[in-house]
């Protein structure tokens, strides 16, 4: 499963603990395209395990943070409220960004060994 606009970078802390960081601002015309790449990324990460997200600390095989400001020239940025639905495979932002508004788009995921292990083999992750 290929990614065009998520370009992740692993990073691991001293506890072991392995986190796949994406950042990506596209031109306003890919934003669609980015969103449908994040959805891909949770919606696959739901299916590996369905119990999940939650603090690895307590359990849980995985982990997530999406954050997305929108960004246009001469204003101030906006946060965007991200929510993803899993039993419907959809992500929905409020407020939803405009046809010209550019949006920043930052995901972390953070799992268990096999989860990282399942992650960079079904992303092609090196």
């Amino acid at each position: 499963m290929g990614l065009q606009l998520l370009d992740f970078d692993r990073s691991e802390d001293a506890e072991g603990v392995v986190c796949w960081d994406a950042l990506a601002q596209p031109a306003p015309a890919h934003n669609a395209a980015l969103l449908q790449e994040v959805v891909k990324v949770l919606v696959w990460a739901h299916q590996f395990d369905e119990h999940g997200p939650g603090p690895l600390e307590h359990g849980a095989n995985w982990d997530f943070d999406l954050q997305v400001t929108l960004v246009q020239e001469g204003a101030r940025s906006q946060v965007v409220q991200p929510r993803f639905v899993p039993s419907e495979n959809r992500l929905t932002l409020l407020p939803e960004p405009q046809a010209h508004q550019c949006m920043a788009l930052s995901l972390t995921l953070s799992g268990t060994p096999a989860f990282v292990q399942a992650f960079s083999e079904a992303f092609d992750l090196a």
